[in-house]
């Protein structure tokens, strides 16, 4: 009996909370936020691309007179120059 009743008020709840959700939230308006991150396999670590991280990324094409391809596209003897360069700054 305890366990019925106990199932019946999660269900209860769970249906009864996503009524009280914004009507944005629940229309879907928002985006979902992608992280995307890139390991650096000399320096052991992860590195999240967002805007800082692309901004600095142009700033490393522009200092050595590159054309922009975008990192992922990027060969890996480029990806791996920029993380050094990434590093010592």
């Amino acid at each position: 009996m305890f366990r019925r009743t106990l199932s019946a008020l999660i269900l209860t709840a769970a249906v009864g909370g996503s009524a009280l959700l914004p009507a944005t939230a629940a229309a879907g308006e928002r985006r979902p936020v992608v992280t995307v991150r890139f390991f650096d396999r000399d320096h052991r670590d992860y590195h999240r691309w967002n805007r800082q991280e692309e901004l600095r990324y142009r700033a490393y094409l522009a200092e050595r007179h590159r054309r922009y391809i975008a990192f992922r596209r990027a060969d890996r003897q480029r990806q791996i120059a920029y993380w050094r360069w990434r590093h010592e700054r």
